[in-house]
């Protein structure tokens, strides 16, 4: 995207939808094959005890994850639309607000694990002083190099509103395949266990941080230079919060559910519990690299959508909406035959344990009976987050876990045993079907003329 031509208002949406979205999904999938890979050294060379550790500190890491996408996703509903309307100037203020909130959350995370760390690793270790102490390693390491991921976060997020996609994919990338590649130095070659997992995470992320920034001051983006490091760092506080608490919530959602799984298992099912949790860990990795790619096509839905919005052509920003929500369904409905087709096998692609190999066969039919309506839901959020619609975005966001999945998941059990773990995120992703159909149903704002408006 040149200074003088917007191909986001310009282009046919097809092919800008799918120009935006190719490099995004590449590069979430990349970060989705990260996580199994990162799953598969750590079972084949640090143990059991290893992947259980990181698995039990997945919240945690979900949740500096939901921190750093609250500011960058905020910070790219407003950017998308200043950019659409050519305010380059308040852009380019937004920008800089959005570093220095990132700055004051890092500095709150630090607070929060010099003050809750050590008790909250002892607490969900439960008892396993082993894997109490894996679980601290890796989370002070995490906490202490969070500045990196808060940073690529809110560089990369600008880099896609800005149309820069191509050069936002090879940032992606190189986090991706160099973590890989550091993994696989510091767990097998190393063997740094889960302290090697968390340290080449943040030797990728100084790489693409270090590649981005180099790209700033070669002046390229709509953005500028390096003008945002000295902005106006408190400018815009409120609004990329309020806009980006909604995909913040939803990370942080993820967390919540996979703390209240971890419970429940313990509670219903204790006899098994360490294998279960195992297998679960094992779950978490592959719908995660499932997830992402949906991810991926909501943040180029956002992108061209909020332009179209900026400048005032909803009926383009529509038909965004609708190629998307098609898409997603495809997509989605292809990842559920796949995992309930290898099922029985799939969780042997990371430990040879034959209980966990099959309780993740056992989880699987369960976990995914619904999983094809995920994706039409999450576009239709991520547009209203568009649209700057947050209270609609973060209600069509956040039901699905916080109404629906969490408390599903210590209410089915007392019904259905062990069995209704599982069975509450199927009967969250229904009822979340038949939320969003009653918001659609409802007049929205009167400045909107609807999602699905046609010219």
């Amino acid at each position: 995207m040149s200074s003088n031509r917007n191909g986001f208002i310009a282009d046919p949406i097809p092919a800008v939808l799918i120009r935006t979205a190719l490099p995004i999904v590449f590069i979430t999938s990349m970060n989705g094959l990260l996580t199994v890979v990162d799953a598969a050294l750590l079972g084949a060379f640090a143990g059991r005890e290893a992947l259980a550790a990181v698995t039990v500190m997945f919240p945690a890491s979900m949740l500096l994850i939901a921190l750093s996408t609250m500011v960058s996703s905020g910070m790219a509903s407003i950017l998308a639309r200043q950019l659409g309307a050519r305010s380059l100037g308040e852009a380019r203020a937004t920008f800089a607000g959005a570093h220095g909130l990132a700055l004051v959350l890092f500095l709150a995370v630090i607070v929060a694990f010099v003050a809750f760390g050590e008790g909250l690793t002892s607490l969900v270790a439960d008892g396993s002083d082993k894997v109490a102490a894996m679980a601290h390693q890796f989370l002070m390491i995490t906490v202490f190099t969070s500045p990196l991921l808060f940073l690529v976060s809110v560089q990369s997020d600008a880099l896609r509103v800005e149309g820069r996609v191509g050069f936002m994919a090879l940032a992606g990338l190189l986090v991706s395949v160099g973590n890989i590649a550091f993994n696989i130095a510091m767990i097998a070659g190393l063997g740094l266990g889960v302290a090697g997992s968390a340290m080449g995470t943040a030797a990728a992320q100084a790489v693409a941080l270090t590649v981005i920034l180099i790209y700033r001051l070669r002046g390229r983006g709509e953005l500028g230079t390096l003008g945002f490091a000295f902005g106006d760092w408190s400018r815009g506080w409120a609004a990329i919060l309020s806009l980006g608490a909604a995909r913040s919530l939803s990370f942080l959602g993820i967390a919540l559910g996979s703390v209240a799984i971890i419970a429940a298992v313990r509670l219903y099912a204790p006899a098994n519990a360490e294998t279960t949790i195992a297998a679960y860990g094992i779950v978490t990795r592959l719908m995660t690299f499932a997830y992402l790619p949906l991810l991926g096509l909501s943040l180029a839905m956002q992108a061209v959508a909020g332009n179209n919005i900026g400048a005032g052509l909803w009926p383009r920003s529509a038909a965004t909406l609708r190629l998307s929500i098609i898409v997603a369904l495809v997509y989605g409905a292809m990842v559920e035959l796949v995992l309930l087709a290898v099922r029985g096998s799939i969780g042997g692609w990371f430990v040879a344990d034959a209980g966990i190999v099959r309780a993740v066969g056992d989880i699987l039919p369960i976990y995914v009976a619904l999983y094809f309506t995920l994706g039409p839901m999450m576009m239709i959020a991520s547009y209203f987050q568009s649209m700057g619609d947050a209270r609609r975005s973060a209600f069509l966001s956040l039901a699905r876990t916080y109404l629906f999945a969490v408390p599903l998941t210590f209410a089915l059990p007392a019904l259905l045993g062990e069995t209704g773990i599982w069975a509450a995120m199927p009967s969250a992703d229904l009822l979340l079907v038949l939320t969003t159909a009653l918001v659609l149903l409802r007049p929205g704002p009167a400045n909107s003329p609807g999602l699905f408006v046609r010219a």
